[in-house]
C-alpha cells in the first residue's frame, strides 16, 4: 500500500511539474482550444454541428455559442442567448442542414413553424430576432481563441 501510494504521489508531482514547465492549464477531457492562426483551424472544421463552443474575440471575455460552419476565412455560429428562442428546434436545424442555417442571409429555411433568413428569426408569425442576433460570422482575425466543449 505505501509503494502504491508513492507511486500516484510521484506521478501527479511529474504532472503538475509538466503542466507548469509546459506553461499550460489542465483543462477537462473532452475539451480543446484552437489559438487562431495555428494548423489547428482546419482541425475544427470536423466538428459536429451543433458542437457547444467557448470563443473568445480579441480581449473580450470568452461566449457561448455553437458550432454551424468554418471555413478559411470565418467562423459562423449560432448565438442562443436571446430568450424566448426556440433553442432546441434551431439546433437540430443546424445539426440536419448546417449549410442552410450558413446561408441563411440569402435564403429562408423553414421547418415547422420556423422559419430563418434575412428579414430574421420568426416563430409562426412573430419575430423572435433580427438574423445577425442569432447567426454569427465571424471573421478569422478576430478570433483569439476557440475551446470545445
Amino acid at each position: 500500500m505505501h509503494k502504491l501510494v508513492k507511486a500516484v504521489a510521484f506521478f501527479v508531482w511529474m504532472l503538475v511539474g509538466a503542466v507548469a514547465v509546459s506553461g499550460t492549464s489542465a483543462r477537462p477531457p473532452g475539451t480543446s482550444t484552437l489559438q487562431a492562426g495555428t494548423t489547428d483551424w482546419k482541425r475544427f472544421q470536423r466538428l459536429d454541428p451543433g458542437a457547444r463552443l467557448k470563443l473568445t474575440i480579441g480581449t473580450a471575455a470568452a461566449v457561448e455559442r455553437y458550432f454551424v460552419q468554418l471555413n478559411d476565412s470565418e467562423l459562423i455560429v449560432l448565438n442562443l442567448t436571446t430568450k424566448n428562442l426556440p433553442r432546441r428546434q434551431l439546433l437540430r436545424m443546424v445539426a440536419d442542414n448546417p449549410g442552410w442555417i450558413a446561408n441563411t442571409s440569402k435564403t429562408t429555411y423553414r421547418d415547422n413553424g420556423v422559419r430563418i433568413g434575412p428579414d430574421g428569426l420568426f416563430v409562426g408569425d412573430q419575430k423572435m430576432a433580427e438574423l445577425a442576433e442569432v447567426v454569427e460570422r465571424i471573421p478569422r482575425d478576430r478570433i483569439t481563441s476557440i475551446t470545445k466543449g
